[in-house]
């Protein structure tokens, strides 16, 4: 793998302004000796796109388990391990993933979006006062009963029927004009 890829890797003596002659120690040591070859991995199993995020993860993985990792005759070869259930991990979201597609791709046809009257219907909405317009995109939107509402927004059924009916005229004389 290329020097190149662990020399662009900052040290913790760089970024603190530590002096030079501070060894790497510990989780650091680890990562700059390690990293190049879990990159390298990652790259071959699933492509240089994910491979980057692939081996952060691998990494993060090892610094929360640090305290039982450094105590390991290999460490790096533990962070191999956890990269490769991490690539298999990778590997079947893909699959599910393409079979979904595959499945799928030809039955769903594709809405061009909502009509302009819906959009500004909604605009109007978001532009209500807060408890009518939580009261109207859980009637509408969610399609919960005027029940429902008051149970979720606590407050009595009265309020909600109120609520939505100055919303409705408010929206009215809004879309109108």
């Amino acid at each position: 793998m290329d020097a190149n890829i662990a020399a662009g890797l900052p040290s913790l003596a760089m970024e603190t302004n530590l002096p030079y002659v501070c060894e790497l120690t510990g989780f650091e040591a680890l990562y700059h000796r390690e990293y190049p070859a879990l990159h390298a991995v990652a790259a071959a199993l699933t492509g240089m796109a994910d491979s980057e995020d692939l081996v952060q993860d691998t990494m993060v993985r090892t610094l929360i388990h640090w305290q039982k990792v450094q105590r390991l005759e290999r460490p790096g070869g533990w962070c191999h391990r956890v990269l490769l259930n991490i690539c298999r991990g990778w590997w079947r979201r893909r699959q599910v993933e393409s079979r979904y597609t595959k499945r799928y791709r030809h039955r769903d046809q594709w809405a061009e979006g909502p009509s302009a009257d819906v959009v500004a219907f909604w605009d109007a909405v978001r532009r209500l006062p807060n408890r009518p317009r939580l009261a109207v995109a859980l009637y509408y939107a969610a399609d919960r009963s005027i029940g429902e509402v008051a149970s979720i927004l606590a407050v009595p059924e009265g309020t909600v029927k109120s609520d939505l009916a100055r919303a409705r005229v408010a929206l009215a004389s809004e879309l109108r004009g």
